[in-house]
């Protein structure tokens, strides 16, 4: 048309217009500076990233189910899985797969305490998995966001803000009609599931905080961070275990054998679960270093589903109608928290 501005005849300069501003649809990245900054992981490596991580969750819980279902030694096993990880970064980081990290005495100080949290954070799931279904301790396990809101607060002075926090009151209802129709109900499967969230949370917030003291050339990314971790947790977690389970190990594994477990086959089984349960947490770090927060609790609300699914397909886990719906409002709630707190400008998160 003859009638706009960049098409009108003047006797003055011809103006270029001004274009209109484009909508930001896309996530912005960094350019690329040579010798600098990682190029973005194309979307086949990221869809890679979720499906291996989602194939090893599935791995773990199964394995880790069917060995404890034939050998009742929750607290062992939860030991045994930790070390597993142990057999692996130990040779990334001798090999030169992996460059080890270069802490300091002070530093390492530092995070014996995050890692005596997880150490016992894993005693108390895999009791929760013990006591109870896979799809149960996940419904339950939706509420760690709300002991991470908490201990942010505490520790970081990190605030969020009203209308956010309320997306947590579907969590908190959804756990609740999940408790109270559950067929599998137990109390000790629900109390070390809730402590589970409450030694997890902790472990995530002080590895923050911890990590704010520690020396850029320590070499200390999230995965070294959780190899290091893995193995302090493990020297906290053998000794408790052994004084919990012991006395009764030697008896219980016995039983097992003589009821038609051989040795080789449950070895086997406990090591698939100890190396997956590794495995699935350093794909997950990788998988949310590739996207942006909102597709990562995209992914994990995802994989929440995919497990309740395999306690249900595989364990033959029953659930009442009523306990589905409230673990869909459980799981719905963690979405919408989830995405909502990504939204948070970071202005608002620091104050």
């Amino acid at each position: 048309p003859t009638d706009r501005p960049d098409r009108q005849e003047t006797h003055g300069p011809r103006l270029t217009p001004t274009p209109a501003p484009v909508p930001n649809l896309v996530r912005p990245r960094t350019p690329v500076m040579a010798g600098s900054a990682k190029a973005a992981p194309s979307t086949a490596m990221v869809l890679f990233y979720f499906g291996v991580w989602y194939v090893i969750n599935v791995a773990y819980n199964y394995t880790n189910k069917k060995a404890l279902q034939v050998l009742p030694l929750p607290c062992l096993m939860a030991a045994a899985q930790i070390g597993a990880g142990i057999l692996y970064i130990t040779p990334v980081w001798l090999l030169g797969i992996r460059a080890p990290p270069k802490l300091e005495t002070k530093e390492l100080l530092a995070l014996v305490p995050v890692g005596m949290i997880h150490g016992v954070g894993q005693l108390v799931t895999v009791l929760s998995l013990q006591a109870g279904s896979i799809s149960f301790v996940n419904v339950v396990k939706s509420l760690e966001p709300f002991f991470n809101v908490i201990f942010a607060m505490i520790f970081m002075h990190d605030y969020v803000p009203l209308p956010v926090l309320l997306t947590l009151v579907p969590v908190v209802v959804g756990v609740g009609i999940a408790s109270s129709a559950d067929m599998e109900f137990t109390w000790l499967c629900f109390a070390c599931a809730m402590g589970s969230n409450v030694f997890f949370s902790l472990r995530g917030v002080l590895s923050k905080v911890t990590m704010k003291a520690i020396r850029p050339e320590s070499n200390l990314g999230p995965a070294n961070l959780f190899g290091v971790l893995t193995i302090i947790g493990f020297l906290t977690s053998l000794p408790l275990a052994l004084w919990m389970e012991g006395g009764t190990a030697q008896a219980q594994w016995d039983r097992t054998v003589a009821a038609g477990q051989t040795p080789t086959a449950l070895a086997k089984t406990i090591a698939i679960s100890g190396l997956s349960f590794y495995m699935y947490n350093e794909v997950s770090m990788l998988a949310l270093d590739a996207v942006d927060p909102v597709t990562h609790a995209v992914g994990n609300t995802i994989k929440r589903v995919i497990l309740i699914l395999l306690s249900v397909v595989a364990f033959g886990t029953q659930m009442t109608n009523l306990s589905a719906i409230g673990s869909t409002i459980a799981i719905i709630g963690v979405f919408m928290y989830s995405i909502a707190k990504a939204k948070i400008p970071a202005k608002t998160k620091a104050s």
